[in-house]
């Protein structure tokens, strides 16, 4: 995106600490030095980036990238923009930020390792229970810049709480580049919820990556939701590093128009006497594509590990087009694992049951896509998430 010739200092990295600019300069490096991924790729194959130039985003919303609803926190807690963070809570934010998500993942990671503006660092201590969720709107309000917030959660040992991310564009036709990433610590017995609504304008190029590593009896109910964007590849991965942890992992996605989604997911048990449950839904129209590809992975000390993985794709039009790859790779004997995926259209009975009561066959399709993902939004973690889901889609369902 830029050359390395250029003092940082006089890009988007004034009063950061030394520790942080290092950092961004070794992810720079790496940007510069990985190939655009292609489809020799095995992630890649299906996901085609040839004709994304990062370059032509040049210019960044660095200054008005996000803003934070606050609540009344209990004491301990931290709630700040991730920037201020890395300077007044080096302690807690250096060792994490990016120790899960690597910037060598490929070139897009090492992008917005290097350039991430905004986001937020929330930090619940040992015990601590937070009751109203925590909330923060990460907005873009121009065309043909780059948006790149990024989410670091740190969950005490037995806290609980609950945060939702919101991903907005004030132009809903607006192009540019946009990502957002988020890595989750969870601490023994915590419970955390997370939820990520992604809206941004139709014609941006929008890559996220979420990862969580959870430790002993922790409970993770992650919640995606994708709607924005004419290209968007979110990869969810969960690292269940202690024995009884729980991991949901949950997303809804709508494509409309020529939209492409590509989703990859990571269900990894390193220990025993864990727990993953997946279930991503989609709905398809007019002329979009959706790709899934979901590994379950038992390593060879995880005995007793339980995991499921569903993907379900309803498609609305005969050019729309959902792929899905469920797979599985286990090398431990004693384990339940269970795995599917669904490609197909609207029952015609059910299509015929309604229009038969009288309902237009247009308000009928939409209560068909509304009951299909009731199942899912059902598992939203907080109402108050639930709600402006629930409200998104019905939008974009009219």
């Amino acid at each position: 995106m830029v050359s390395t010739e250029a003092p940082l200092e006089d890009l988007i990295f004034r009063g950061e600490p030394d520790w942080l600019r290092d950092r961004r300069r070794s992810a720079l490096e790496t940007y510069e030095r990985l190939p655009t991924p292609s489809k020799t790729d095995e992630e890649w194959r299906r996901t085609d980036v040839s004709r994304l130039d990062p370059s032509n985003f040049a210019r960044f919303e660095h200054e008005l990238a996000h803003s934070t609803m606050s609540v009344d926190l209990p004491d301990g807690v931290i709630f700040e923009s991730l920037p201020a963070a890395a300077k007044e809570y080096e302690s807690l934010v250096a060792p994490r930020l990016f120790s899960l998500l690597h910037p060598d993942r490929d070139r897009f990671a090492a992008l917005h390792a290097a350039f991430f503006t905004g986001g937020n660092f929330i930090y619940v201590p040992d015990g601590v229970v937070v009751d109203e969720p925590l909330r923060a709107e990460n907005f873009s309000y121009e065309t043909g810049t780059s948006v790149m917030p990024h989410t670091l959660i740190v969950a005490g040992r037995n806290s609980k709480f609950n945060y939702l991310d919101e991903y907005i564009a004030k132009d809903d036709n607006e192009a540019g580049y946009r990502t957002g990433s988020t890595e989750i610590f969870l601490g023994e017995g915590a419970q955390v919820g997370y939820v990520a609504v992604q809206k941004w304008g139709r014609n941006v190029w929008h890559f996220a990556d979420q990862r969580a590593e959870l430790q002993k009896d922790s409970t993770l109910r992650l919640f995606n939701v994708t709607l924005g964007g004419k290209f968007s590849k979110t990869r969810v991965e969960a690292t269940l590093a202690g024995q009884g942890s729980n991991a949901e992992l949950k997303a809804i996605y709508f494509a409309s128009g020529d939209q492409f989604f590509d989703f990859h997911t990571l269900q990894d048990h390193r220990v025993g006497n864990t727990r993953s449950d997946l279930l991503f839904k989609g709905a398809l129209q007019d002329v979009s594509r959706t790709v899934y590809a979901g590994l379950i992975r038992i390593e060879k000390g995880a005995a007793r590990s339980d995991a499921y993985q569903a993907n379900r794709n309803l498609v609305l039009s005969d050019k729309a087009k959902a792929t899905s790859i469920p797979m599985l790779e286990i090398d431990n004997n004693d384990v339940r694992c269970t795995h599917g995926a669904t490609v197909g259209p609207v029952d015609p009975n059910h299509l015929f049951y309604l229009r038969s009561r009288g309902i237009p066959e247009r308000t009928a399709m939409r209560m068909l896509v509304q009951g299909f993902f009731g199942q899912v939004l059902d598992r939203i973690p907080f109402e108050q998430a639930r709600k402006l889901v629930e409200s998104e889609l019905e939008s974009r369902l009219g």
